[in-house]
Order: structure tokens, then sequence, then C-alpha cells
């Protein structure tokens, strides 16, 4: 198992106004990110209401049974009070993003070799980004887009930018776009902001998550990377107007 010492392990106190902003319900993205988990063996902590914690990790993912195999010691004292507890909270990280999720009936079921440590397979979890930048919502029409090649079998397409940072885009794939896999690279997309502003850079899907109204299709969030310093320079430019409009137009 990966520990990282600088990623707090301690589950964040969610709340309804914000759970919009976190929360993923999409099977095949829930599926996909705890598979990269046990794929990667990322440390997991579960954590009681009452404070007791115990670190394990994801050993497989059982989507015929719906659960999930967990790493564990069926003597080890904190275990045992886990599965005694009433609501135990399970945080992880990936690719340095928190990840957090309930963990559902945790106790021993048989398995190979003796009992198993398992949990009902989450219906949603939480991704928590923290963004070390400001992050814009364009409002001008016609909207920015991204110029870029997605699918299994590559093609053009044009996707409106819902939201933008320094570091990162939200992109809008329209209904009945092909789904794309988080993690899935995309090279030298092109920005295009406003009539004067053009920047590529490489992109990286992070998550697809439904758009609140079902006929508006997917948000798709990205990494930037790869700018050179006059697409840094452009962005930045971009990102500061906008903001000021926005302040201009008493807009948080």
């Amino acid at each position: 198992m990966r520990e990282n010492p600088l990623l707090p392990l301690s589950p964040e106190t969610i709340d309804a106004a914000s759970l919009e902003d976190f929360r993923i319900s999409q099977p095949l993205e829930i599926l996909t990110l705890l598979g990269r988990m046990a794929e990667q063996s990322e440390i997991l902590s579960l954590t009681s209401e009452d404070g007791v914690s115990s670190l394990s990790a994801i050993a497989e993912v059982d989507r015929g049974r719906r659960l999930l195999w967990l790493f564990g010691a069926q003597d080890d004292a904190r275990l045992q009070r886990l599965t005694e507890a009433r609501a135990v909270v399970a945080v992880s990280y990936l690719d340095h993003v928190k990840i957090q999720f309930p963990a559902q009936n945790l106790q021993w079921l048989p398995g190979t070799g003796g009992s198993r440590l398992a949990c009902l397979l989450p219906m949603e979890l939480y991704r928590f980004q923290r963004r070390s930048y400001f992050r814009v919502r364009p409002v001008q029409s016609p909207p920015p887009v991204a110029r870029v090649r997605l699918g299994a079998t590559p093609r053009h397409m044009e996707l409106v930018v819902i939201d933008i940072s320094m570091t990162g885009v939200g992109l809008r794939l329209p209904p009945g776009s092909p789904m794309i896999e988080v993690g899935t690279r995309v090279h030298r997309a092109v920005l295009a902001l406003d009539p004067g502003t053009r920047v590529e850079a490489d992109l990286k899907v992070m998550h697809v998550t439904p758009c609140r109204e079902p006929d508006k299709g997917h948000h798709m969030g990205c990494t930037l990377n790869g700018l050179d310093a006059d697409g840094l320079r452009a962005l930045q430019r971009f990102i500061s107007q906008t903001q000021l409009r926005q302040r201009e137009a008493g807009q948080p």
C-alpha cells in the first residue's frame, strides 16, 4: 500500500449545499475510480463515527456480487470494532485527489482461504479536488470552445468550455457523444477562448459526470498541461479579464 503522509486521511464533512460539486453517482465512473485505486494499491482509511480508524486497501472490485473486497486481518481489534460500528467512511487518494465513500455493511465474508473483509460497492462517492488556482466560468456569447479529437476512433469535436483555470478546464460533452474514460489524454487541444485568444494544451480527463440538467450531456473535467510561455500569458489574461467582468456584473 502506498501512503503519503502529506495527504490527510480524515473524512470530509459533507453538507447538502456542496453535494452537487463533489458527488459522483455514474456507475461506470465509480467502477473506474475504484478499479484504479485497487490496481495502484492506494491506501484506504476506514473511520467510524466515534473515531475508530484503521488502514486498508481495495483488494478487488467484485462487480458480480456488488462488493469491495478489502485487505485486513480478522484478529485486528480495530477492524473488529469497525465491523460493529453503525457507519464507516472510507477515504483514499487517487492522483492526489481525495476520494470518500461510505463503507456500508462492512463485515467478514467467506472467501478464498478463509474469511475476507468486504463492504457493499458504493452507489455514490465524493471526489474532493482542491484547486490551487482561481477558476472562472466564461459568460461571453458565443461561448469559448475547445477543439479536440476524442473517441475510440478519434474524431474532431468542438466542446463548450464550462469553466477554466490555469491548471484545468471543464468541458461539456453533448448528449450522444462517445463516453470518455477517466485518464484519457488529449494531445494539443486548441482552446478558442475569445476572438483574440487561442491556446494549445494537452488535456488529461480527470472526471466525467452528468450535468444537472439531463439534456445538457456530461461535464468533463481535465487538467491542462504543456502550455508554452505565450499560452500561459494569454490564459492568465483571459482569466483576469473574465474575473473582472464577473465582478463588474456582481457575479460571485
